[in-house]
């Protein structure tokens, strides 16, 4: 009787363990990685697949242009050009995305004289790309951008605007590219190990250890690049004295405001600003305050980008926010 018991004992004993075993490696394994691999490879969100709009519906001549990413990434995008500013925007959008998500800033700009490029980040929208890496190589994507428009009109000042990550891919390229003028950024977010760690515990209630330290291992090793080298406030301080717009959303849980400021703080430009819209959550400052949003941009572009001679006063877009 005694031995049955031990064999009992020993049976579930080494069940248990390995139980046990097998839920610590899909807690703490397989799921980082399967969460960190789906995050590199969503792609543009099914609602955002679905939209049809193109800048002709604004009234406004476009035209499809195909381009090549610094390491050879297939871009798809739109050229909104024949502007008078002797300025060129590019406009980056944010993560799981598309063009779309810019058009109707794009379109407005382009009616205030600028010419436009807006594209889809690689492993969105009709671009190629294996993986996403959150505006780390995007912002290789955003320099392709710079060549683009430099090469239809080499005179312009360039100007870059991004959403989100496209606001992390746009100060990253601004850090390196010497010809930008001015960069844009509506709700960027601070470093990639902070709004890994962060977007875990605002999601999920999970907190950075383990699985948030595990999920940015494993994001840093499927997109690769490191966390040291993924840093805003770093790229903000390189991009020296050329002005930087800050636009937050007053709501904004993902990158609140106080992010924004401490950005905001890194900048060396007198001519940098910070607006923050009342009422707006993440990336909806645009369609949360229109009219304001659109006034922040032609008051901070007025400095950054002054009218090289009086241009035609540019007529309200019609069609609804995006």
């Amino acid at each position: 009787m005694k031995s049955k018991r031990s064999l009992l004992f020993r049976i579930l004993k080494w069940t248990g363990i390995t139980v046990g075993g097998t839920l610590f490696i899909l807690i703490f394994l397989v799921a980082p990685y399967w969460l960190a691999n789906a995050v590199t490879t969503f792609g543009t969100r099914p609602m955002d697949q679905e939209l049809t709009s193109t800048p002709a519906d604004y009234g406004v001549e476009f035209e499809e242009v195909v381009f090549a990413s610094t390491d050879g990434v297939a871009l798809a995008g739109w050229y909104l050009g024949a502007g008078d500013r002797g300025a060129s925007v590019v406009c980056a959008h944010g993560l799981f995305r598309s063009r779309l998500e810019v058009l109707e800033r794009a379109v407005f700009l382009r009616q205030n004289g600028f010419n436009v490029l807006l594209f889809d980040s690689r492993r969105h929208g009709a671009s190629g790309g294996d993986r996403i890496t959150l505006g780390f190589k995007e912002r290789l994507d955003v320099e392709a951008g710079i060549r683009f428009v430099k090469d239809r009109s080499p005179a312009d000042k360039i100007i870059l605007f991004g959403v989100s990550m496209g606001a992390a891919a746009s100060l990253l390229a601004a850090a390196e590219t010497p010809d930008v003028l001015a960069v844009i950024a509506d709700s960027s977010f601070l470093n990639f190990e902070h709004i890994v760690t962060h977007h875990l515990k605002l999601l999920f209630g999970l907190p950075r250890f383990p699985l948030g330290d595990e999920l940015v291992f494993f994001i840093e090793r499927l997109a690769g690049f490191s966390k040291e080298d993924f840093d805003l406030e770093t790229a903000v301080g390189r991009v020296g004295n050329r002005p930087i717009l800050f636009i937050a959303g007053s709501k904004d849980e993902r990158t609140p405001v106080a992010l924004q400021e401490r950005l905001f703080r890194a900048a060396e430009s007198e001519k940098s600003d910070l607006v923050v819209l009342d009422g707006a959550t993440h990336g909806a400052a645009y369609r949360t305050r229109t009219e304001t949003y659109r006034n922040a941009l032609l008051s901070f572009l007025s400095k950054a980008a002054p009218v090289p001679h009086p241009s035609a006063e540019a007529e309200p877009v019609k069609k609804g926010a995006l």
